[in-house]
């Protein structure tokens, strides 16, 4: 895809130990965002940045005041948190939590308090049942569910003092010093409602229930000074600038996080402060080419300084023609049981850049090891993935905004969001990884004299042919075991051959605009469309044969293509959505009021439940049949059920995030 000329000295010049550096000294900050932790984390980055050469470095400040609204976004509250300290004082005296001892302990948002009080135990903390004949009033709870959804229910609504959280026994992996992450994350109008919460220990938490479960009288003694303020999000920028300055490609990470927070995410900002600083250093030593378009790095707090970035620096959004967000990306696969994955840009956002990724993730991880640098000796695992809209790339790839965003992420590190995600389980070997598909995948993006446009091109057709190969082969197989009902299996596989050559095939053409093709390389492009559309033809005519024979296995009479009906079962509905930016997960919860943990339940069972949704507006920018929209989610991401589909829509409509209509 590069000259091996360029990718050689990218090679040689990454250093896993340099990056795993950076990562350490980020972690050894509490990163909340607003905090004077995620401050002195962001000057640690400016500092480092000064010294090299020919990057433009700017900060940018927004208020972090729980009133300013970016579409569905309200901003955040600064937070300062001094100290914090949990004992328990009845039936027996032991010290259960310590801030400045593990800061990660206080749980985030919490103001002060200095009080002693029983403690109840509520479950989940969210349904009547769980309050069920407890009085919670002044008194602390302790509870499994997460902090911001169980205060808003036990302190908001119900008058209790505090909460006290812990992660329950799933049975598997569990690791009894384990504190989770937790934050109230308070609405702009619930801030002198916000209390406190400390997040315990698995055991302790556990010791807390059984005490409570045999009907002893359990008290714990608080003593907080925390408050929210009205304090900064700080968004850090450095820029390497392009010959042609009105395009650039983003290269992201959110800083934000507890402490230690090394994979989540210290990780994904050394990885790219390494590309930053090889990039800088090549171009200054002439080893590689002057860009043509500029390289800008991006550092900010996850989803608050996305979206005030994306609104405030319109001359910038404008010129961004994709961005690769590096979000948990440097833990040893060994270790922390996880894969690096690239999501691809939802269907709904057709581009190349999804090619150019893949094609470094799965090049660099069979890079010959020559243990210069130690690190782990496993293989490196990569998987290309579907979308996936959990991070702040979905910020960009939301259709009222429209530029292509990936993210490489490792789904399934066994210590996310708790205490044991330490600077231990980061490892050089995965970090130099992260850092070369970094680096590679922006010299690809802005060195458009030197990239081989033909092996993006030809990775595009490649992909769809795989997606229709993979539809062709589950039809087949459904179809041959009798699996269902061949009259509506048949026509769902021809639906998503269509939808899968159609991608393709905007796929291809978006090429044309993305890269500045001669006409040797149109005639190229030209010649992938064609055989994408020959591939199709024979997917189609292997489903024919497979339907005829499912037909035959059960007494039918294959219907003839004419008399076929292709369309799903209409629902009838028209949706379309009302706010600009991707939706905040916050302002969903609070407008589904008592319905949250509903939504909260159908997350924790279905991975990509938030992804579908997301989608869901994606496609309903304009009014859009929900016939349509339906039938793209499950192809994208697996079945959903009609009513389902349409029980979200209602929910969506009452809470005034789409609009409805019958068609």
């Amino acid at each position: 895809m590069l000259p091996e000329e360029i990718v050689k000295v990218v090679a040689d010049t990454v250093s896993g130990i340099r990056a795993k550096g950076y990562v350490q000294a980020i972690s050894t900050h509490h990163r909340i965002q607003a905090s004077p932790g995620l401050h002195d984390a962001v000057m640690y980055l400016k500092e480092e940045i000064n010294g090299l050469p020919g990057v433009e470095v700017k900060l940018h400040e927004y208020p972090a005041d729980g009133k300013t609204t970016i579409g569905t976004w309200e901003a955040v509250h600064g937070w300062e948190a001094k100290t914090g300290k949990l004992t328990l004082i009845e039936p027996e005296e032991t010290l259960l939590a310590d801030y400045t001892a593990e800061p990660i302990s206080l749980i985030a948002h919490s103001t002060s308090a200095d009080m002693e009080a029983e403690v109840v135990y509520v479950g989940k903390g969210m349904g009547p049942e769980d309050y069920e004949g407890k009085d919670v009033k002044g008194k602390i709870v302790l509870t499994e569910g997460l902090a911001r959804m169980v205060h808003r229910v036990a302190c908001v609504k119900m008058g209790a003092a505090g909460l006290l959280t812990f992660v329950p026994p799933s049975d598997r992996d569990e690791i009894a010093d384990l504190r989770r992450y937790d934050a109230i994350w308070p609405a702009g109008n619930e801030k002198d409602s916000t209390r406190f919460g400390f997040s315990l220990t698995q055991a302790d938490g556990l010791k807390l229930k059984g005490l409570l479960e045999d009907g002893k009288t359990v008290k714990v003694k608080a003593k907080v000074d925390a408050a929210l303020t009205v304090g900064k999000i700080e968004v850090l920028s450095a820029v390497i600038p392009g010959e042609d300055k009105t395009k650039e490609f983003w290269l992201a990470a959110h800083v934000c996080h507890y402490k230690p927070g090394a994979n989540d995410n210290a990780s994904g900002s050394g990885a790219i402060m390494e590309a930053l600083r090889v990039i800088s250093q090549l171009i200054s030593e002439g080893k590689i080419p002057k860009p043509s378009y500029s390289i800008r790095f991006i550092w900010m707090p996850e989803w608050s300084g996305t979206i005030y970035f994306i609104d405030n620096e319109k001359a910038a959004l404008k010129s961004c023609i994709g961005m690769l967000n590096m979000d948990m990306v440097g833990a040893d696969p060994a270790k922390a049981g996880c894969t690096l994955h690239l999501f691809r840009t939802p269907f709904s956002l057709s581009t190349t850049l999804n090619n150019v990724v893949r094609y470094w993730g799965v090049t660099e991880a069979q890079r010959k090891d020559d243990r210069r640098e130690g690190g782990t000796m496993t293989p490196l695992p990569f998987k290309y993935d579907r979308y996936s809209a959990g991070s702040d790339h979905f910020m960009l790839t939301d259709s009222t905004v429209g530029i292509p965003a990936v993210m490489l992420n490792q789904s399934g590190d066994r210590f996310y969001h708790t205490s044991t995600d330490t600077i231990d389980k980061i490892d050089t070997r995965q970090m130099a990884y992260a850092s070369r598909i970094a680096t590679l995948t922006s010299l690809s993006m802005v060195l458009p004299k030197h990239v081989y446009e033909e092996t993006i091109m030809t990775l595009a057709r490649n992909e769809y042919i795989e997606l229709m190969q993979s539809v062709s082969t589950q039809g087949v197989t459904e179809l041959s075991r009798c699996l269902g009902d061949p009259e509506k299996i048949y026509p769902r596989v021809l639906r998503w051959l269509g939808l899968a050559h159609d991608l393709g095939q905007a796929t291809l053409d978006k090429a044309a605009e993305e890269w500045t093709l001669i006409a040797e390389q149109e005639a190229i492009r030209n010649a992938l469309k064609t055989s994408l559309q020959m591939a199709y033809t024979t997917e189609m005519v292997i489903a024919r044969k497979a339907y005829e024979g499912a037909c035959a296995e059960v007494g039918l009479e294959a219907m003839q293509e004419d008399d076929i009906v292709l369309d799903p079962k209409s629902f009838g509905i028209e949706i379309k959505r009302i706010y600009d930016h991707a939706l905040s997960p916050s302002f969903l919860v609070l407008k589904l009021g008592e319905k949250a943990l509903k939504y909260e339940e159908m997350w924790k069972k279905d991975p990509h439940s938030g992804d579908r949704l997301d989608e869901v507006l994606n496609m309903s920018k304009d009014w859009t049949s929900l016939d349509q929209i339906w039938d793209m989610l499950c192809f994208q991401f697996g079945n959903i059920e009609s009513g389902v589909l349409l029980g979200i829509v209602k929910d969506l409509a009452e809470a005034g995030i789409i609009e409805s209509r019958s068609v």
